[in-house]
């Protein structure tokens, strides 16, 4: 005889709340499927059900799986279920206490992607040159024949008797995925046909960070008296991508060729600090996936059609930008981005009623940024008492007002 299933209603999207006696599970668009779990599912199975059933994407989202466990009849609590164990536990409920089906909670956590994101947003980005046109289709010039490939600025080592044209494909996407746009560009395709053939994947071109300055103009802005590494990388970045295209091109031409190259699959872009307002509506309309943006321009043109645009990244929980218009982006995010957690508004002046409005719009921020700006102190405690699940705010070097 077939093993008996067990009805179990899943919400997600939303949160838990414990209230006296009872669990509650409250968000502004819960979704509630029923599925059948069988007895002897293992944890993992679990897992595997509910990532189907829901469509959330695992390879982004945690889950923690509570169950609204029955105490008595007149009281529940919430139990975290985080093995087989709990598995078993949570299936014999109806047996024991009569009720025809379990109550499971999703909480959607970001997996560790976004920790690398917002480590990303923090530091700069190697330089970048377009090193293949496709004309000779990756085969490797005679000064490229005994080429050690390189991660950075790291070569690796090759092992004797070993071809890197031999490696699996998968693999090979999967690695070339995390060197940078730089080694996509100007290392990898010149390895072999093989390398060439992988680059050209989208899967390798999800994180998309650009440099800072990527014109022979923008140069100026470098100081010879304040090249840091990071500096000295643009530079020499923005000199070889110069000497390639000697001056005849343009930054949003740039950027929408290396936002094709991902076809629709970024979903961490950090613009150049020259981008042009046609190159973020590009990223707008090209980039639905889109998790992590830096537009940490002071343009005035591009920070003030970011607002516009939010509408279009439903999955966006981390921004990074220029000038803050509190009350007319906060809005947008709170009604288009249900899993947003981190924001970043460096050098800007947050006063009036800017703390009210960021913890009435934005209350389970998880991120904050708006360190060399200017608060008032009294902000600073309301935005600590208002966002409860904050973990992480910086004011360095900010002026209180």
């Amino acid at each position: 005889m077939a093993s008996a299933g067990v009805a179990v209603i899943c919400y997600w999207n939303g949160r838990v709340k414990k209230e006296q006696n009872n669990v509650v599970y409250e968000g502004a668009k819960v979704n509630v499927l029923p599925i059948k779990v069988f007895h002897g599912t293992t944890y993992a199975g679990l897992l595997d059900k509910i990532y189907a059933t829901t469509a959330i994407d695992r390879r982004n989202f945690e889950l923690n799986i509570i169950c609204r466990y029955p105490i008595s009849s007149q009281e529940y609590k919430p139990i975290p279920i985080k093995n087989d164990e709990g598995v078993e536990l949570m299936l014999v409920v109806p047996s024991r206490s009569g009720v025809y089906c379990i109550e499971i909670y999703l909480e959607e956590e970001p997996a560790p992607l976004k920790a690398e994101a917002i480590a990303l947003l923090t530091r700069e980005t190697n330089g970048v040159e377009v090193g293949d046109d496709g004309n000779n289709n990756g085969a490797a010039s005679s000064e490229l024949s005994n080429y050690s490939p390189k991660i950075g600025n790291k070569k690796l080592k090759v092992m004797e008797g070993r071809k890197w044209d031999g490696l699996n494909e998968d693999i090979l996407v999967n690695v070339l995925g995390r060197v940078g746009m730089e080694s996509l560009l100007l290392d990898a395709p010149f390895v072999c046909k093989s390398w060439y053939k992988a680059s050209r994947e989208p899967q390798c071109w999800e994180n998309l960070m650009f440099p800072r300055y990527i014109k022979p103009n923008d140069l100026d802005y470098i100081s010879e008296d304040n090249e840091g590494e990071n500096e000295i990388s643009e530079k020499g970045y923005a000199e070889r991508l110069a000497r390639k295209y000697q001056g005849n091109w343009s930054v949003t031409a740039f950027v929408k060729f290396i936002v094709n190259r991902s076809c629709g699959n970024a979903k961490i872009i950090k613009l150049p600090t020259c981008c042009m307002v046609k190159a973020l509506e590009y990223v707008a309309n090209e980039c639905p996936r889109l998790k992590v943006l830096d537009v940490s321009s002071y343009n005035p043109s591009i920070n003030a059609i970011i607002p516009k645009y939010i509408c279009k990244w439903k999955n966006l929980d981390i921004l990074r930008v220029g000038r803050f218009y509190v009350d007319e982006i906060l809005p947008q995010i709170r009604l288009h981005c249900n899993n947003f957690i981190c924001l970043s508004a460096a050098y800007n002046y947050f006063q009036g009623d800017d703390a009210a409005f960021l913890v009435a719009s934005l209350p389970e921020l998880k991120y904050l940024d708006l360190h060399g700006g200017f608060i008032e102190k009294e902000d600073v405690v309301k935005i600590l008492k208002g966002c409860k699940q904050l973990v992480h705010l910086d004011i360095r070097e900010s002026g209180f007002l």
